[in-house]
This record gives structure tokens, sequence and C-alpha cells, in this order.
């Protein structure tokens, strides 16, 4: 799935238009560089894509597992320094688990396909056109 981002002058703002053909969101710019703080920044939208993927993950292992899980929250936050991003993920899964359902779950969070995804190397092949 390709995912369209757009932008237009006359918007006179900077919010950024998102589509991937059926869904459609909207990010802008950090609120310190002049966005808006209703809308989730770029940064926000990718911290999100790996809290998003351990949950959904998280949720359809433990259900085929049979795994008395009442709920599960994903935390991801990140810092950024030259050359460096470093996510920090905090999982809690509540419900009545032993210590190894939870180190199952772990192991499965670990391997989402976000997680995957971003321990990788990344390529990025960038064409412009006018």
């Amino acid at each position: 799935m390709t995912i369209q981002a757009t932008w237009q002058p006359s918007q006179d703002n900077t919010l950024c238009n998102l589509t991937n053909g059926q869904a459609r969101w909207q990010a802008d710019l950090d609120d310190t560089a002049g966005g808006d703080p209703k809308y989730p920044s770029p940064h926000d939208l990718l911290d999100s894509a790996l809290a998003a993927c351990t949950v959904l993950t998280l949720q359809l292992y433990a259900k085929r597992k049979g795994y008395a899980v009442d709920g599960i929250h994903a935390s991801v936050s990140h810092e950024e320094t030259s050359g460096h991003y470093a996510m920090k993920r905090e999982v809690r899964v509540t419900g009545n688990l032993e210590p190894k359902v939870l180190e199952d779950l772990l192991r499965v969070a670990n391997k989402c396909p976000v997680h995957k995804s971003l321990s990788a190397e990344i390529v990025i092949d960038t064409t412009i056109s006018g």
C-alpha cells in the first residue's frame, strides 16, 4: 500500500493531508516549529506505528494462544540526537498472566512487523519532479 501526502499553499497552514487510498488522516509540524498541536507530527506517526503494531500483534497472538489478557497498552517515546534515533517502548499487559506468559509476549512484541522494519537497515530511494 502506498501512502500519499499532500499540502497546498492555499490551505494557509502547515497541515499535511495523508491517505492510503481508503483511510484519510492528517499530520502537522511539531508545535515548536509552528504546527498545530491538535495533529500528530511525523515523529508521532512513526512512534504510533510501533505502538499500534505492538498492541495489534500481541492481541492476535494472545487470542490464538488463549492467554487470559484483559488489556494491552503500549507507550512509545523517542529521543533524537545527531545520527541517532532511540525509541523506548513500554508494554503493559493486564490479566491473570504468569511470568512465563509475559516473557512469551515480550518475545512476540519484539517480532511485530513494524519493530522488525525499524530494526532493519532502511534504504530510502527518493526522486523529485516538477
